[in-house]
């Protein structure tokens, strides 16, 4: 017996634009399983409501149910093992707690190994609780399982003729493509879901109420929110076409942009044409259909964002990690011949390079720049070696370290040669620190390399003599990590 009329009124109301399916699926599907079809096909591109209207029509017609996701199953075998314990836990007899135990295995063996011991499997099942109920087994997304399973929808095809003992079991399988080559041939019944138009989603979509303003909403914001709908869906509708999840994704994730203006009160919700000429923006922006269905994007586009503006996460260093950092971008961008000049306190002559004839045209010629001219901040990071990088760690940290340059005036109420004595202690000690015999510091480079700011060259180089390390992030991050730490990085890139 199918579902009655006024039980099919109620359904069609529940779920619009499907009239003609829920009618085909109540010509095939019956509560008599002497009466239903062995295995329905259920066609249809994505999102456009198979799945949802199988299962309403299930859950109206009483009958028991099992909904299988065939694109979380990565073999036949897991798949027939969800099939197989989804039964018999639907079916009320078994308790999902004691599948997998050892009394379970050694009541059904490997069930899931062949398609023939899931028959068996099924078979000790029935006659064990005496299961004579009618049960449906949705298959859903077979055309997406990561192994094919055209071989494994056949069998489900010819369950009957296998085993007389499952003529309670019928099958329904979900597709959004072609049928599989192995039942083609055969005389399955197809269900076919043909995409919505653009009238049809614009009244599902409005009739979903998917955004609310903070208040209770009046009349003036439900036409405010169909306005809206219509503008979205005639805007978007030619590159998402008939999904609707997409086009759902994108209504929720430009509505609070888009209604503020009338929750800062300078709009009315009556005057919709003027919202949507302040923010048409919104809908011009590339990343607002490419990016819908990302769950995680926005959080991680923010914190992209922060991070190029301030540093992001970087600022959570300890304090060694962040001169090592800022060590590690002076080495990969300042040549190593001015080492000398801007780390050494030791007075060096300066001496100025003969200009040669191209450096004369280069600089007085028509707009030609030299190598020099270019600020470093504006070429590739350079490999250098972890002995310079460290080598520069020392003199950065022992000049601008908080702990090693904290001053004592504070704390000295008068002088005497004692106190002078411990001053120059401190000097001495200070032009002596170094922090390469430091245990922590490999610990931190290793931490440095795995979050992806330092980089080095690839062990498998059999020119390179050893390995060498290269810094990996841009001016901004580093400009913002000195001024955190009161360090003139700008004075070390100045060519002298």
């Amino acid at each position: 017996m199918s579902l009655t009329t006024t039980e099919l009124t109620l359904l069609k109301e529940e779920i619009g634009e499907r009239d003609d399916q829920i009618d085909f699926l109540n010509a095939f599907i019956s509560r008599d399983p002497e009466l239903l079809s062995p295995c329905l096909i259920v066609h249809g591109y994505k999102a456009v409501g198979k799945t949802l209207t199988v299962q309403r029509f299930l859950d109206t017609l009483g009958a028991t149910y099992t909904h299988v996701s065939c694109d979380q199953c990565v073999s036949k075998k897991m798949l027939l093992r969800r099939c197989f314990d989804g039964i018999r836990v639907d079916s009320g007899h078994v308790n999902k707690r004691e599948i997998g135990t050892r009394s379970d295995f050694q009541m059904y063996g490997a069930q899931g190994d062949t398609f023939a011991s899931f028959i068996s499997a099924m078979e000790k099942f029935t006659d064990k609780h005496k299961y004579t109920q009618h049960h449906v087994l949705v298959l859903d997304r077979v055309d997406e399982c990561f192994e094919y399973l055209g071989d494994v929808l056949a069998a489900f095809t010819r369950l009957r003729e296998a085993s007389t003992k499952l003529k309670n079991l019928s099958v329904v399988a979900i597709i959004s493509g072609d049928d599989p080559k192995e039942i083609v041939t055969l005389s399955n019944p197809h269900v076919h879901f043909r995409p919505y138009s653009e009238e049809e989603i614009v009244r599902i979509l409005q009739a979903k109420k998917l955004c609310r303003f903070g208040g209770d909403g009046d009349g003036d914001t439900t036409d405010f929110y169909n306005q809206y709908v219509k503008a979205v869906v005639d805007l978007f509708y030619h590159y998402t076409g008939s999904d609707i999840s997409l086009l759902s994704d994108v209504i929720q994730r430009l509505w609070e942009p888009f209604v503020e203006p009338i929750e800062e009160g300078r709009l009315k919700a009556t005057e919709f044409v003027k919202v949507l000429k302040e923010n048409i923006d919104l809908f011009t922006h590339d990343g607002v259909v490419s990016n819908s269905g990302v769950v995680e994007f926005k959080t991680l586009q923010m914190e992209q964002e922060l991070t190029n503006t301030t540093g992001g996460h970087v600022h959570d260093l300890p304090l060694h990690s962040k001169f090592l950092l800022l060590a590690s971008y002076l080495a990969s961008y300042c040549p190593p011949r001015d080492d000398i000049l801007k780390y050494s306190k030791i007075k060096v002559a300066k001496y100025k390079k003969r200009a040669t004839k191209a450096s004369k045209v280069g600089r007085h010629g028509a707009g030609h720049l030299g190598k020099g001219d270019i600020d470093t901040r504006m070429l590739t990071a350079n490999f250098s070696d972890l002995e310079r990088i460290l080598a520069i760690l020392s003199v950065i940290y022992r000049s601008y370290a908080p702990s090693l340059n904290k001053s004592d005036k504070d704390d000295l109420l008068y002088m005497d040669e004692e106190i002078i004595s411990n001053e120059e202690k401190k000097a001495v000690e200070k032009s002596k620190f170094t922090l390469t015999r430091n245990i922590d510091l490999t610990s931190q480079i290793a931490t440095l390399f795995s979050l992806g700011l330092l980089s080095k060259t690839t062990s498998s180089d059999i020119l390179a003599a050893k390995v060498r390390w290269r810094c990996n992030i841009d001016w901004h991050t580093a400009e913002s990590l000195a001024k955190s730490l009161s360090f003139p990085i700008e004075e070390f890139l100045m060519d002298e």
